[in-house]
């Protein structure tokens, strides 16, 4: 397998959607090819910081909507109140 069909099938690797076969040729030029290597840690790395970039932006609106919640209750009790 060349360097241009690591780069190729890279994202498939590691989102796991290429063959058995596949990724015994991936890991074998792996082995063998350090810049193809870095090349998929790269990918890898970029990946999970998307991932927890996503579950920090839905942790955040969560957390927003917990906020909005008790300040309408705060403005509803002090409308009630006074």
């Amino acid at each position: 397998m060349s360097c241009k069909e690591v780069a190729e099938k890279a994202n498939a690797m590691v989102d796991g959607e290429v063959s058995a076969w596949e990724a015994m040729q991936l890991k074998v030029h792996l082995a063998m090819c350090k810049g193809c290597g870095r090349f998929v840690d790269q990918i890898r790395t970029t990946d999970e910081l998307t991932a927890a970039a996503a579950l920090d932006d839905m942790m955040s609106e969560a957390d927003d909507g917990r906020i909005n919640a008790i300040l309408a209750e705060l403005n509803q009790a002090r409308h009630q109140g006074g």
